[in-house]
Formats: structure tokens, C-alpha cells, sequence
């Protein structure tokens, strides 16, 4: 039997209930209050499938159509690349055999990948790709024994790079190329070969004095102005900057680094970007898109991915952050395996972090007639570089229990403008649903054009949470007048990585943690994710991990991965909002050198918060956490 004063203030108890039941749900407000208001979405840089979002990431050689069993192992990849032999495609003037072209993408896109190829006149120590005609109309030819030619029995044949009658098929086969294959949704990237060694526009050794084989400018400039005037819709790389005569040719093209992460950056006048900057092309990339190779011998090389930062050619990441490139071939990933997990791991970071990510911040559905619905979206790229198509984007509707109801239309929205940092980019979709009242949920996917293609996700909590390839936007509530927004609970957090000791691990810098007072993020070459967090303590700066996810209750390991240039700092660790446990970290060596601190720490089953502060003097730099798979046993006494 209650007794009279629990009676008497019932009603209180109800409303701190109903508050509490409130904040178990991230603080979101009921449907009711929250119609027509902006919501937050949940960034989610673990989400699965990004690895396998379409046009970024490593890609490998196609096998060849006629074989029936893929060689590529499970590494993941959206792309493929390939050569073909102009000799094979072109047979006479304004003549051409496209089936040996078609046969490579119609193969490559029956995997749900998308090709960049390249077609090739003279690939050392394969048989010539110069078309017979020209040969037969008097075309001059130069055998040479570099780059291996003679090393097989196939030798390649060099042109007369400058023959009239050369040039003009040349001209004659991209615009032809252009017509039939511009806009084609199984090809994602084509590269401006044709002349050149391996069609990547050099003669090299061949380029100086009386074994001078260049094409000369004038030429040059024709065959690039013959791709920009083939292409309108699909992207073309050209390979060297300076191959144009004019600003407005060079700028009309992306670009390909065949030595990645080893002449990329500021080393020798003849690295990729040294080249780029000095052409003034330094903002290409915001337009158009750069890609290239990793370097082969990089690629051969078994200990490149055992430490990140990498310690054999030029850093990777600092590459990718400067040309902010959007896929490399790297062939070897897909051929062979890493050494080990570490290596695994560290080549798939390498893979994510090339090209864009995009991330629907927030979304807003006005009020409306019963009848209609306008939607309001926010995206961000958190990658470095664009997205460089206008793919369709389609809403859908499901209902309350996620059974498809239908689609509601496309929007043309120019995804290529969302450039990558913390900058919003908003766009908006209306259409008269007609449906019955009742409560739905709104959907989103960005459509591939290639059949059965891979899905574009988003790095949010919401994408796939309803409906596999679509993102969860919001609820919305279709009444007899009206049409007004819900809010969905939010998901979860997609855990951590696990790490080679398979411990998951949980970066400082990570978009879903709380960064407090002075706390501010930093670049760090040699913390694990590229990115500390800093200026903690001193009464101000804290640092929360959110969502910090174990199977079940117990006592976990927790490693805390730090940087501490002085003789000792110190800092106070709150779990769940518990008593706080004072940690005292030794020095690392430096501001750049990180160390390790061990403890163990009592988690709840699910999901769990850790707070770093300090009241009175700056803690050491958090690079990030890891939290043992499973409880520690303790041993018998």
C-alpha cells in the first residue's frame, strides 16, 4: 500500500519518469513537438559498406572477358581497370570494332563495378597496337629494346608520332569514342592515353637530339582538344599538366599519377603535384578528378602497410590530403594477401580515405498539406575530394514496419558541388504522396546508373537501418488534413574497428565523441588515425567517448593510447558518469611519439561513455582508446 506522501506527489514522480524517459532518447523531443524542425543526423565514419562505395577507393586489373574465374580476391573495390589496343578498336577510317571494348565493361559491370581504362597505340613487350591500315598506308615504325620490349618475344612497335595521317585517325577514333561511350554507366573514368609509352604521353628515353620521338605541341593539343570536345558527361584524366598550351585546355581535364606515394608531392621539379602547382591547377581537383597508381614497387613491397604512418616511400595520407585523390590502381591487394592483420587493416584505412564521404547532417520536413510532402536536406563531404556525378537521388516510402510502400520521384541535385570539410550544402524535394493517415518513414538513395551497381552510402547511423542501400531520413505522420514530421529513434553507432589484437579500438577525433571547453582536434602523422585531441585539462577541455560498446557487463581492458612531451601528466577518467579514477601518464618522448597506459575499467552490457578531464592542469594529448573484445577473467587466488 503506497503511503499518503507518495500519493500526495504522484504526479511528480510521473514527470521526472517521462523526463528521464527523454533523455534515455538522446534528448529528442516527442513527434508531436519536434514537426517541421531541423534534425541532427548521427555521423557514422564505421558504417558498413563504405568500403564499397562506387567510383573512390583501390582498384584492380580486370581479368580478361574471355576467362571465367575473377583472379581479384575479396579486397574491396567498385572499380576495375583495363587496356585495350587501339588496333583491336579501329580497323579502317571512320571504321571501328567496339566488341573487344564492350566486352571488358559489359564484364566489369557484371560484377557491379565500374571501369577506368585506357586505350594504348605502343605497350612495350605486347604485340603493336598500331591499326594495320596505317601500317599498310605507309606509316613509319621504330623497334627499340627499352622498358623490356625485347625481354618476350612480342615486341611493340613506335609510331611516327607526328605523321599526319597518324594524328587524324587518332582524332578521328576519340570523337568517335565519345559518341558511342560518353555518359556510359559502366564506365566511370577514362584516361587520355592513346600516345606514348603504355599510352601515358612520354617517349622516354626516346626524347632528346636525334632520337627525339615526341609528338609535337601543336599535335598534342589537337588529340587533348579531340577528348574535350568528345566527352561532356564522363570524366577524363589526362597525365602531365604541361601537354597543354593553354590555360583552358589544361583545366578541362583531371589527372593521373602513375608513381603514387613515390614522385607525388615536392621532391624533384618532376613530381605529380610539383607539376600540377606549377600549371596552376593546384584547385583541379575541386572540378575534376585525380587518380592514378600506386607505385608499383610500393605495391611489391610486403612491409608498406605493417605502420602508419607508412615508412617506405612518400607518406600515403599526407598524398592523398594534398592531390586529394579519388582512386589508385593497386593491383597486388587484389592478387596476393597482406602479411597480416596489421597490414590489412592499415591498406583498408588507405582505401576509405581516398575520394569523398558523404553524410546527411540534418533533414527537415515541413509541415504540409495532407496530401504532399517537402523535405529539406543537409549534406557534408567529410572525404577530400568531391563526388564528381549528378547521379539521381530517389525518395521512397516505408512504413511504421519498414515494408516498402513506393517511391516518390527523383531530384537532380548537383552532388558535385558538395566539397569536402564542415560546410553544409542544402537541398530540398517536394512530391503529393496520397497516401492513407498513418505514421511512415522517409527514405533516400543516391541511384547508380549502372544496373545492379554498387549502392552509394552514407556515413550515417541511418543508412541501411530500414531498408538495405536506402538512408532513413526521418518519420513523418500523414493525417486527414496534414502531413507533419516524426522523429526515429536514433541507431546506434556502428562499434569500433577491432585491432590486431582484437581489442576495439576508438579514435579520439571521431566525429561522434564530445569535444569540451579547449578541447580542440590536431593533426598527428604518426597517431593512428592521423588526428589527436589536445588542449585537455587546465579546468576547461574534456574529452567524452561515446558509445563505447561492450557484450556484457564485467571488467574490460582499456589501453589508452596518449602523447605526452613533458615528465608526467595527469588526468581523472569518469565512466558513466562514476567517480572519477585519477590516471597518471609518463612521458612519450615527445608530442609526436605516442605511448601506452593500461587499466581496467568496469563497463555495462551495451553501450558506455568515458570522460577524460582535468580540474586544475592540462592532461596529456589522446590519440585513441581500445577496449578489450571480451571481460577480463580474473584469476583464482
Amino acid at each position: 500500500m503506497l503511503n499518503a506522501r507518495m500519493a500526495r506527489h504522484g504526479w511528480k514522480m510521473l514527470v521526472f519518469v517521462l523526463l528521464g524517459s527523454m533523455m534515455l532518447m538522446n534528448f529528442r523531443l516527442p513527434p508531436a513537438d519536434a514537426s517541421g524542425e531541423w534534425q541532427a543526423q548521427t555521423y557514422d565514419p564505421n558504417k558498413p559498406g563504405l568500403e564499397s562505395n562506387p567510383l573512390k577507393g583501390f582498384l584492380p586489373f580486370s581479368k580478361l572477358p574471355s576467362e571465367s574465374t575473377d583472379p581479384n580476391n575479396s579486397f574491396p573495390h567498385s572499380m576495375e581497370w583495363f587496356y585495350v589496343s587501339l588496333r583491336d578498336l579501329m580497323t579502317g577510317w571512320n571504321t571501328y570494332n567496339w566488341a573487344p571494348l564492350d566486352a571488358y565493361l559489359n564484364d566489369i559491370a557484371s560484377r557491379g563495378n565500374q571501369a577506368a581504362f585506357r586505350v594504348y597505340v605502343d605497350y612495350p613487350e605486347r604485340t603493336t597496337g598500331i591499326p594495320q591500315f596505317l601500317i599498310s598506308g605507309g606509316l613509319m615504325t621504330r623497334d627499340y629494346d627499352q622498358n623490356g620490349n625485347h625481354d618476350t618475344a612480342t615486341h611493340s612497335l613506335a609510331p611516327d608520332w607526328n605523321d599526319a595521317n597518324l594524328n587524324l585517325a587518332l582524332r578521328q577514333f576519340v570523337a568517335a569514342l565519345g559518341a558511342r561511350y560518353d555518359g556510359d554507366p559502366r564506365i566511370g573514368f577514362v584516361t587520355a592515353g592513346l600516345y606514348g609509352f603504355w599510352g601515358e604521353w612520354h617517349t622516354w628515353p626516346y626524347n632528346d637530339g636525334p632520337t627525339n620521338w615526341e609528338m609535337n605541341p601543336g599535335n598534342q593539343d589537337a588529340l587533348l582538344s579531340a577528348f574535350k570536345n568528345a566527352f561532356h558527361k564522363t570524366h577524363v584524366l589526362a597525365r602531365y599538366p604541361y601537354s597543354a598550351s593553354t590555360a583552358a585546355l589544361k583545366s578541362s581535364f583531371g589527372y593521373h599519377d602513375d608513381s603514387f606515394s613515390y614522385e607525388t608531392l615536392f621532391q624533384n621539379d618532376w613530381d605529380f603535384w610539383n607539376l600540377v602547382t606549377q600549371n596552376g591547377l593546384q584547385n583541379i581537383w575541386q572540378t575534376h578528378p585525380i587518380g592514378g597508381e600506386l607505385y608499383p614497387p610500393l605495391q611489391q613491397d610486403p612491409s608498406f602497410w605493417q605502420h602508419w604512418p607508412n615508412q617506405n616511400g612518400e607518406d600515403f595520407q599526407t598524398s592523398v590530403e594534398t592531390t586529394h585523390a579519388s582512386w589508385l590502381m593497386y593491383d597486388r591487394v587484389y592478387k596476393s594477401s597482406l602479411p597480416d592483420e596489421t597490414a590489412s587493416a592499415n591498406a583498408l584505412r588507405a582505401h576509405k580515405m581516398l575520394g569523398y564521404t558523404l553524410y546527411n547532417s540534418s533533414v527537415q520536413l515541413a509541415d504540409s498539406p495532407a496530401s504532399s510532402l517537402q523535405v529539406g536536406v543537409k549534406l557534408r563531404n567529410k572525404g577530400v575530394a568531391p563526388f564528381y556525378y549528378n547521379w539521381p537521388v530517389e525518395f521512397g516510402v516505408l512504413s511504421a514496419n519498414d515494408t516498402w510502400i513506393k517511391s516518390l520521384g527523383t531530384a537532380t541535385w548537383n552532388l558535385a558541388s558538395v566539397q569536402p570539410g564542415d560546410t553544409d550544402y542544402a537541398f530540398s524535394f517536394s512530391a503529393n504522396h496520397n497516401l492513407t493517415p498513418g505514421d511512415y518513414k522517409l527514405v533516400m538513395r543516391v541511384v547508380n546508373p549502372l544496373a545492379g551497381g554498387k549502392t552509394l552510402r552514407f556515413a550515417n547511423t541511418g543508412q541501411d537501418a530500414n531498408r538495405d542501400g536506402w538512408l532513413t531520413l526521418s518519420g513523418f505522420r500523414v493525417s486527414e488534413s496534414t502531413t507533419t514530421s516524426t522523429v526515429l529513434p536514433d541507431p546506434p553507432m556502428t562499434p569500433g574497428r577491432p585491432s590486431p589484437s582484437g581489442a576495439i579500438a576508438y579514435e579520439a577525433e571521431a566525429p561522434g565523441n564530445t569535444l569540451g571547453g579547449s578541447a580542440v582536434v590536431a593533426s598527428c602523422s604518426t597517431c593512428s588515425g592521423g588526428s589527436k585531441v589536445g588542449y585537455l585539462g587546465n579546468g576547461s577541455g574534456t574529452l567524452r567517448f561515446n558509445g563505447v560498446t561492450v557484450p556484457s557487463a564485467g571488467d574490460y581492458t582499456l589501453k589508452i593510447d596518449y602523447l605526452n612531451g613533458e615528465a608526467s601528466r595527469t588526468a581523472v577518467l569518469s565512466v558513466n558518469g562514476g567517480a572519477g579514477l585519477p590516471l597518471s601518464f609518463p612521458s612519450s618522448g615527445g608530442w609526436e611519439t605516442a605511448a601506452s597506459l593500461e587499466k581496467t575499467v568496469h563497463l555495462q552490457s551495451g553501450f558506455n561513455t568515458l570522460l577524460f578531464t582535468q580540474p586544475t592542469e592540462y592532461a596529456p594529448d589522446i590519440d585513441r582508446i581500445l577496449v578489450s573484445a571480451s571481460p577480463v577473467v580474473s584469476k583464482k587466488q
